[in-house]
Order: C-alpha cells, then structure tokens, then sequence
C-alpha cells in the first residue's frame, strides 16, 4: 500500500510548453475552440465561450478569475475530472487561501507567463497531492480579457493521466 504523499514536501515544478505539443486530445479540441472564437482579436470574452458547445470538455476545465488591485487570482469555476483528480473543489478560493508559500510562488511562475504575454501557455509534469500517487498531468492556459488588451480571466484545460 502506497503512503500518502505530502502535499508540502515536493516543489511543483510545471514544464511550461509556447509551442502547444499536446499529447492530451482534449485540451487539444480546447485549443481549438479558444481559437475558433478569437474573431480577429488577441484574446476571446468570456462571453465568447459557451459551455453547451464544448459539453465533453467541461470536466476538465477551470475558470481562473483574475484581480489587479491588488493582484490575485481565484477558482471561479473547477469541472469534476480536476475535482476528482486532486481530491478536492477550490471554487470560490483565492489561489493564495489553496497554495502555501513556495507553491504558491512556483503555481504563479505559470499564471504570470499568461499574464504578461495574453497568450496560450501549455504545461505539463506530476501533480503533487496531499492524499494522492504523483501523477502526469498537463494543462493549457487560454487568456481571456473583457477589453482586449488585459487578461481578465483564464481558461484553464486540465488533463490527469492515471
């Protein structure tokens, strides 16, 4: 019997991936669809994207709302395959309430790429669980902004391979 893993004990360090090499289908067909409603802008709306179109994604999707006074992100939204997969729903709490210290600084490194280039950002690596296995894992971070120019929002497309 495998022990638990401490959450605390492993620096996450993702890869973090510009050329978008995918080896997850689905984060591929979410690419896609973040591309399909770019309509000549840099980054789609939120309201761009509509749920009833991308039904078999949204397990692995999360919504990453994002604050500039003063800069914090936070889980608007969590899909049930990333819920499931890490043992628990951080919906509604800010990334600073979820991740302590070092974590929260390396988790960051990822989002800040988003952030300052307003474009996708693919990562990959282990997954470092309180209560799980280390296991593979790779995302896709897909900026939103409400005026074009600022990331407002992250959709987020996650895939953890068992």
């Amino acid at each position: 019997m495998n022990s638990p893993v401490n959450l605390f004990s492993e620096r996450f360090q993702p890869t973090t991936d510009v050329t978008l090499d995918f080896r997850s289908d689905k984060l591929q067909q979410l690419h896609r669809y973040w591309q399909s409603k770019l309509a000549g802008r840099t980054m789609p709306q939120r309201a761009d994207i509509e749920p009833t179109e991308i039904p078999a994604l949204l397990p692995h999707i999360a919504l990453i709302g994002v604050e500039t006074e003063p800069p914090r992100l936070f889980f608007r939204l969590i899909g049930t395959h990333i819920t499931n997969s890490i043992g628990r729903d951080s919906t509604g709490k800010y990334f600073d309430e979820v991740y302590p210290g070092q974590m929260l600084e390396d988790v960051m490194q990822v989002y800040a790429v988003v952030l300052q280039s307003a474009a996708p950002v693919r990562h990959f690596g282990k997954a470092l669980f309180s209560d799980k296995v280390y296991r593979d894992y790779e995302s896709v971070h897909l900026p939103l902004s409400q005026d074009g120019e600022a990331v407002s929002m992250i959709l987020v497309g996650h895939e953890y391979f068992f």
